[in-house]
């Protein structure tokens, strides 16, 4: 007969205490699947698919309840570590992006902060946005060696939805030019040691890249085969010798006399890099990538 009581007093008590507030959230932190065993690296990051279904699944991709600040999304980076792959280099599918937006803007920024490319619009997200490397003169603003990362915002009823990616490194591209021809272009520092003319670990798998698709490409007229080395000082030594060893390892890989490899040493207004201008293609070919 001491067990009402004491009923009787937790009840009280709990009368007695004050209510607490009731707080709803919603995680939307991707996970990966991690494989191998356990090591000291960072966490896996989401896959497409996992991506997709966590988008898909958010109230606010149907323009329903409080939008998230930020979802972050790592984009699918392997095609873009083979030397020179081609556009798209940064893609946003509207697969899984369902709302009508008052507006949208779909944005390509360097590390740095700056803006290499913009794209707006209103209303669904319709077609995939992607980045081919141009500017919005349409101008080739890409340069081999840098880190960029796009960030989609869509906006509505004062609220904004936000689809940013991680940053990615592109060492090397590949870029349709006006005249025809295909730039195939990489990071100096793929190329030569830090400071030196000696090739640096792994040149050579971009080196032979090029030289494999300059033989599958026309002849030009003079027989030529073109280069272009941009260097901060393009007129001093490191950079006369760096392409006195370009003429030489090139013209091995072309099976070409060295005095048909040209390689012009310009300023590096985009950054430092190695650029080879490629005829177009004799026929079908295989891709480099």
């Amino acid at each position: 007969m001491i067990l009402v009581p004491v009923l009787v007093a937790a009840a009280a008590l709990a009368a007695a205490a004050p209510a607490s507030k009731t707080e709803i959230s919603q995680d939307i932190t991707v996970h990966g699947k991690a494989s191998g065993p356990a090591l000291a690296v960072p966490p896996p990051s989401p896959s497409k698919p996992v991506v997709n279904e966590v988008l898909s699944s958010l109230t606010l991709g149907r323009g329903e309840g409080t939008p998230p600040e930020t979802v972050r999304v790592t984009p699918e980076s392997t095609r873009l570590e083979r030397p020179f792959p081609e556009p798209p280099f940064l893609a946003l599918s509207p697969e899984n992006i369902r709302a009508l937006y008052d507006s949208w803007t779909f944005e390509v920024r360097a590390v740095d902060g700056e803006i290499v490319s913009r794209t707006e619009g209103v209303g669904l997200l319709r077609e995939k946005v992607d980045w081919d490397g141009a500017g919005p003169d349409g101008r080739l603003s890409i340069a081999a060696g840098r880190r960029y990362r796009y960030r989609f915002v869509g906006r509505r009823g004062g609220r904004e939805f936000v689809i940013e990616s991680d940053p990615v490194t592109l060492t090397s591209f590949t870029h349709r030019e006006y005249a025809g021809e295909t730039r195939l272009e990489v990071a100096i520092f793929e190329i030569f040691t830090e400071g030196k003319s000696s090739f640096a670990t792994g040149a050579e798998r971009y080196l032979d890249a090029m030289a494999d698709a300059l033989r599958a490409g026309e002849a030009r007229a003079d027989g030529t085969y073109r280069f272009e080395l941009y260097s901060p000082k393009p007129r001093e030594k490191l950079a006369a010798a760096r392409v006195k060893a370009l003429k030489k390892r090139l013209a091995a890989s072309l099976r070409a006399d060295p005095d048909k490899v040209k390689v012009s040493p310009l300023p590096a207004e985009r950054g430092e890099g190695l650029a080879a201008l490629v005829p177009p293609s004799k026929g079908a070919r295989l891709r480099i990538e």
